[in-house]
C-alpha cells in the first residue's frame, strides 16, 4: 500500500478528555432545521462505532429520532482498539447494519469492498461537507472512491496559549518569529520561572513540527515525500531544518524542551508553568472554561493559533480527516442511513457531537454554538485552528518505522547542532532509498 494512505496519528487522540456542553444552535450551515425528512416510511437501523463517546451519541440520536420519528436507531458502540477487528468480522458474516463508524486512515481498505460508494446514497448534502477531507477520505481507499464521509478532522501543529498570562505580560499573540521572541522575552522577565514554550521532545513529535515550519513556505512538501517521488535532500527539506532549528537559535525555545516526553508538556502548560504549548488540536478541550473546571486545570483563559511564520509564506497545517460514516452495501435501509449521516455531518447532530471539541467539523462554515467557548481567545483560536486543518497544506502522512529508526533522531541532531541541516536531509535520503523503508511505488 501506498505510504500516502498510511495516516498518522497519535493514540490518544480520541482518549482525549471531552466535555459535553448544553445544547445550542450553529448559526452556521446545514443547522438542524434545515433537514428534511426523506423517507415517511417505518424504519429501524443499526449503528456501530467507536466514536464520538456514548453519551454524546446517544444525544445526538435522540434529537435525530425527534426530528424522524419513523426512524430508530439501535446504537453499539465499541472500545476504540478493539472496533476494526469486530467490524470487520461481522461485515464478512452479514451482520444486519445499516451506518458503520470508519476509523479512515485505518479501517478505509479493510473494509471497503463492504461498504456502498458515497455516490450511491440518497440525498445531495455532500456538495456543504469540505472538499479537502472528502479528497483526504477518498485518496485513502486504493480505488480512489469515496466509501466515508468524514465527520470533521484533526491537524498539527497547533499552538496553545495562555492567554491570561499574555494579557498580563501586555503582549500579543505572534504572529511571526520576531514577534515571537519579543513575547517569549517578555515573559521570561516577568515570569522567570515560567517555561515560555513547552511540546514534546519524542522523535516522532519533531516531523510534525518540522513540517509545520517546512511547509509555510513550501506547502505540500510532505506530501511529496510520502505520497510521491520528492527526495528528503531538496532544498525545500533543508530550508525546513533551519527554519526549525532557528526558533532554538534565537532563544524562543529552549533545547531542554527535547527532554519532555509523554504528558509532561501538557501538564506543564495545565499547571500555569508555560505561556504556550504546541500539540494537535485533539487538545482543543483546553479552550473550553467548562472542561478546564472539571478536569481541575487552573488556567483562566486559553487561545489557540498557528505556529508563528518564521520566513513569511502562510501557516502551515497538515491535517487527518476522521470520523468516518459509511453505509454497508448489505442495508436495506440506505434511505434512513442516509438522512442519519446527514444529520450528524451537516445536520443539528454536528452541534451535538463538536462541543466535545475533539474533531474540526466537515461542514462547510460551522460555528459553534455560543455556549460553547465563553473567551474571545477560545473564540478565535477554535476558528484559527478550524481554518488551517479545513485548509491544510498536506495529509498528516507518515512512514512511521523510518520516522522512529531515522528522520526523528536525524531531527533532533540538527536542532542541538550535531548535524547541518545538510547532513541530516542527505543522510535521510540515503536511508530512504536504502529499500530498507517500504514507501510509494515500493509498496
Amino acid at each position: 500500500m501506498n505510504t500516502r494512505k498510511k495516516l498518522f496519528a497519535a493514540g490518544a487522540v480520541f482518549a482525549t478528555a471531552v466535555l459535553l456542553a448544553g445544547c445550542g444552535s450553529s448559526g452556521g450551515v446545514g443547522g438542524a432545521e434545515e433537514v428534511e425528512q426523506a423517507t415517511g416510511e417505518d424504519a429501524t437501523i443499526n449503528y456501530w462505532t467507536w466514536f464520538p463517546p456514548e453519551a454524546t451519541l446517544n444525544a445526538a440520536i435522540e434529537a435525530f429520532e425527534a426530528e424522524n420519528p419513523n426512524i430508530t436507531v439501535n446504537l453499539r458502540v465499541f472500545e476504540a482498539a478493539d472496533y476494526a477487528k469486530q467490524l470487520s468480522l461481522a461485515l464478512s458474516a452479514g451482520e444486519d447494519i445499516d451506518v458503520a463508524g470508519v476509523q479512515v486512515s485505518a479501517m478505509t481498505n479493510a473494509v471497503k469492498d463492504f461498504m456502498l460508494p458515497v455516490e450511491d446514497w440518497e440525498g445531495d448534502w455532500i456538495q456543504d461537507v469540505n472538499e479537502s477531507m472528502l479528497a483526504q477520505t477518498a485518496g485513502i481507499a486504493d480505488d480512489g472512491v469515496l466509501y466515508s464521509v468524514p465527520m470533521g478532522s484533526i491537524g498539527s501543529p497547533i499552538m496553545y496559549y495562555n492567554a491570561a498570562m499574555l494579557e498580563e505580560a501586555g503582549v500579543e499573540v505572534p504572529t511571526t518569529s520576531a514577534e515571537w521572541k519579543s513575547a517569549v522575552d517578555s515573559i521570561q522577565a516577568q515570569f522567570p520561572d515560567v517555561n515560555p514554550v513547552v511540546f514534546q521532545g519524542e522523535t516522532y513529535w519533531q516531523e510534525e513540527m518540522l513540517f509545520g515550519f517546512a511547509e509555510q513556505n513550501s506547502p505540500g512538501l510532505s506530501d511529496d515525500i510520502f505520497g510521491g517521488d520528492g527526495a528528503w535532500d531538496q532544498e525545500a527539506m533543508i530550508d525546513g531544518l533551519n527554519a526549525y532549528k532557528s526558533i532554538f537559535d534565537d532563544g524562543i525555545v529552549s533545547t531542554d524542551v527535547l527532554s519532555l516526553t509523554g504528558t509532561r508538556p501538557n501538564e506543564i502548560f495545565a499547571a500555569g508553568e508555560a505561556a504556550f504549548y504546541i500539540d494537535g488540536s485533539w487538545q482543543n478541550s483546553l479552550l473550553s472554561a467548562d472542561y478546564r473546571e472539571n478536569a481541575g486545570i487552573d488556567l483562566e483563559d486559553v487561545g489557540a493559533a498557528p505556529l508563528p511564520l518564521v520566513d513569511g509564506g502562510s501557516p502551515a497545517v497538515r491535517a487527518l480527516a476522521e470520523g468516518g460514516l459509511a453505509i454497508p452495501a448489505s442495508s436495506s435501509n440506505v434511505e434512513a442511513a442516509s438522512l442519519f449521516i446527514e444529520f450528524m455531518v451537516v445536520g443539528g447532530g454536528v452541534d451535538v457531537w463538536a462541543k466535545d471539541l475533539v474533531l474540526v467539523p466537515s461542514l462547510n462554515g460551522y460555528q459553534l454554538p455560543d455556549d460553547v467557548l465563553q473567551s474571545s481567545a477560545a473564540q478565535e483560536g477554535f476558528a484559527a485552528a478550524a481554518a488551517v486543518i479545513g485548509d491544510p497544506t498536506s495529509p498528516r502522512t507518515s512512514q512511521q518505522d523510518f520516522l522512529n529508526a531515522v528522520e526523528g533522531n536525524a531531527i533532533l541532531d540538527v536542532l542541538r547542532g550535531e548535524q547541518t541541516a545538510e547532513e541530516a536531509a542527505a543522510y535521510m535520503q540515503e536511508e530512504w532509498t536504502s529499500g530498507r523503508y517500504p514507501h510509494g511505488s515500493d509498496q
